[in-house]
């Protein structure tokens, strides 16, 4: 008993008189002694070797990870389960019955556990007391991440369960096997890191000489000296029709929408591990379009290394993600590798777009659908924010334009400005401005608008010759077969109609898009556009206009516009425009008080009361002279009778209310609303409901100065109608 109580007393001590290796030597005779033995609990007979005794091989559990192919009846690479039933477990005294093979993680990755069932399956049968003992070819192959290799390790020591391996025999408990299986499990994660290190250095250095090859995006295929176009010609066609149109849209929202309403479609050509590909054509998407923007390869450059993958916490847990990169930050860059559809200069433009469109500080933002002309480029004067818009009333019909200063951090709002009069000065401008030469505009647009035209019609054109080829290449397959041969015939014959339904739909859309869409321009057409481009004005008020469309070309003739008030001598707005070609423009436009009745408008309303004017009479006059309120809106009666209310000054004149009261019935009759209302004892609301609902007969006439008043006509069957729903309104109340 004298060895074991040198490995007793080695558990103990840091060093003792029993060196390492020998230690090993003697644990492993130990544990062999034991298995052989079939004692009850293995771990304990290791732990306390004051006990001996006897254990059962039926009751001992065990998990064996060996490396059997996962694979319904295919043993090929694997190891065979007979032969690992009678390997290393057998031979330490464990029957088959009593071992369990977990092989379900084989292929996948160590690196990480949330992916791997069975080492989530081992650990939970080592929890939970079911294990014995763990074996493996090699134990550094248990796990390649330390967190879940000391975690195993950890469940093993408290559970006192064995880890075995072809090599030795470990006992977690055992501070000297702890820290041999802590120092391979770290070598076994660092490993991993050294072979990343290494194939991705020799990635890195053939992508920089533009020699690794990955997934060609659609549009280009590999040849043997690099990226070259897709011959397709339709595939060709499509990808330039989406920058073509990026570049006269104002947003990626509206080149998608755009796609949607012609009908476009987008190639995708799909390729396979056994090399073979699969071209399919679907609706553009918003992610589907910003992928082939934000692509260099494009461009005529060999990009690689745009994205890297990034550590971080999601819900308490760690997450891998891929972020893009900045361009100078890429692996590898290398400018006219490949013919491109677009110029390089043209693809950072669109990526300086794309970023100017999205909505966060200091960008512009995306030209919206809200009637301010000015949202994105107006800067305040006074402090150097960017201003922002708010809308007021039903619909966005008035806005104003606000800027916030330090109003985040507690300080007030720096000013406020009713947006209208700025836009309006703005837009006078741009439109004298930017207005060249007749001729040479109608030419332009002309020749823009029949380009435009002529490459959807040519892509339709593509897409009807690429159907009809298939209807024709399945009428072929189907007439070429053995008539015998029913089974192959009825696939070919619903292949072929099915290709045929295909080719009618694209001629039933091609026919919509020629009418609709004007993908064939008529001599009618051209001379509409011709009309058009000799009055821009006309062009820019159109309601077919949008907003959107108003502000991103305001973008391309303006960079910024700065506004600052004036308070002396005049409220003025001093405005300041500068222009994309480095040109300044300034003026000022009046500034009313928000909120407040114009000075002109109070003193004329004076002048018109002065005259004996109803107050009727003064708002049509003061809306015929353009006029407003201080709500920018058009006069009414009661606009006037709250102007005379502040003013004292002008509180004479007849007033809306100097009339004398309607009579209850009208000269021949007719009961008016009052008149109505006192008769049935009930509300004027009431009688208004009942000509809402038709229970009378009322017609709307003008008396003494009135316009529009409700006449009723009452007979006795009317009257005995109404007398029921009064009463039956009183019941119910």
């Amino acid at each position: 008993m004298q060895p074991v109580d040198c490995v007793r007393d080695d558990r103990r001590r840091d060093s003792g008189a029993c060196a390492l290796p020998q230690l090993l030597a003697w644990w492993g005779k130990l544990v062999h002694q034991v298995l052989m033995a079939q004692t009850t609990t293995t771990s304990e007979a290791l732990i306390d070797d004051n006990e001996d005794p006897c254990p059962s091989s039926q009751t001992s559990g065990l998990r064996l990870r060996a490396p059997v192919d996962s694979q319904a009846g295919s043993r090929e690479h694997g190891v065979d389960e007979a032969a690992v039933r009678a390997g290393r477990a057998s031979a330490l005294g464990w029957s088959s019955q009593a071992i369990e093979i977990v092989d379900e993680d084989l292929g996948r990755s160590g690196t990480r556990s949330d992916q791997r069932s069975g080492f989530t399956r081992l650990s939970q049968a080592v929890a939970n007391g079911d294990a014995g003992a763990v074996f493996a070819l090699e134990v550094s192959r248990l796990a390649r991440s330390s967190q879940d290799w000391q975690r195993l390790i950890a469940l093993c020591a408290v559970a006192q369960v064995l880890i075995v391996d072809e090599q030795a025999i470990y006992d977690p408990c055992n501070g000297d096997d702890k820290l041999l299986l802590d120092f391979k499990g770290t070598l076994s994660e660092a490993e991993l890191r050294w072979l990343s290190l290494r194939l991705r250095g020799a990635q890195n250095s053939k992508a920089r000489r533009g020699q690794l090859r990955f997934n060609a995006p659609t549009g280009y295929v590999w040849n043997g000296d690099g990226l070259h176009k897709d011959p397709d010609l339709a595939v060709r066609r499509a990808i330039a029709m989406i920058f073509e149109r990026f570049a006269v849209e104002p947003t990626v929202g509206a080149v998608v929408r755009w796609a949607h309403q012609t009908g476009f479609q987008v190639p995708t050509r799909h390729t396979f591990a056994d090399g073979s590909e699969k071209l399919s054509w679907n609706a553009l998407g918003v992610s589907r379009l910003k992928e082939i923007l934000k692509s260099p390869i494009y461009a005529g450059a060999y990009a690689y290394g745009r994205r890297r993958e990034a550590k971080t916490i999601v819900d308490g847990e760690i997450r891998t993600t891929r972020r893009g990169t900045d361009l100078e930050k890429w692996i590898a860059l290398i400018r006219e590798a490949h013919e491109g559809y677009i110029s390089w200069e043209t693809y950072l433009k669109n990526q300086d777009r794309m970023r100017e469109n999205a909505a966060r500080h200091p960008n512009k933002g995306a030209p919206r659908e809200g009637k301010a002309l000015l949202s994105g480029v107006l800067v305040c004067g006074r402090c150097g924010h960017r201003m922002t818009v708010r809308y007021h009333g039903a619909g966005g019909k008035r806005w104003s334009y606000v800027c916030i200063g330090e109003n985040g951090h507690g300080a007030k709002v720096c000013w406020t400005l009713s947006g209208a009069a700025l836009d309006t000065a703005v837009e006078e401008l741009l439109l004298r401005t930017i207005v060249p030469n007749e001729l040479d505009l109608t030419l332009a647009v002309e020749q823009e608008v029949h380009a435009q035209s002529e490459a959807l019609d040519e892509q339709w054109k593509l897409r009807l010759e690429k159907a009809d080829y298939e209807a024709r290449r399945a009428e072929r397959r189907y007439m070429a077969v053995d008539p015998e041969n029913r089974i192959v015939a009825r696939t070919l014959e619903g292949d072929w109609e099915r290709s045929l339904r295909e080719l009618e739909a694209v001629r039933h859309h091609y026919e919509d898009a020629k009418r609709q869409h004007r993908v064939q321009l008529t001599p009618a057409d051209r001379e509409r556009i011709r009309e058009l481009a000799r009055d821009l004005p006309s062009v820019w008020h159109a309601p077919a206009t949008k907003p959107a469309d108003r502000q991103a070309m305001l973008r391309i003739a303006i960079e910024a516009i700065t506004i600052r008030p004036i308070d002396v001598p005049d409220r003025q707005t001093f405005i300041r425009v500068q222009w994309t070609s480095g040109a300044i423009d300034e003026l000022s436009i009046p500034r009313t008080r928000y909120r407040h009745t114009p000075k002109a408008a109070i003193e004329r309303v004076e002048e018109l009361a002065s005259q004996g004017l109803a107050d009727r009479d003064v708002a049509k006059q003061l809306n015929d002279e353009g006029l407003k309120t201080g709500h920018q809106r058009a006069w009414t009666a009661h606009a006037v009778r709250r102007v005379r209310t502040a003013h004292t000054s002008i509180n004479h004149g007849p007033r809306i209310d100097a009339r004398s009261p309607l009579p209850d019935r009208y000269p021949d009759g007719r009961y008016s609303i009052v008149g109505a209302a006192k008769r049935f004892g009930v509300t004027s609301h009431k009688v208004r409901s009942w000509i809402r609902r038709g229970l009378v007969d009322a017609a709307r006439e003008d008396f003494q100065g009135r316009k529009g008043t409700w006449w009723l006509r009452i007979d006795e069957a009317t009257a005995e109608r109404l007398e029921q729903d009064a009463a039956k309104r009183v019941r119910t109340t």
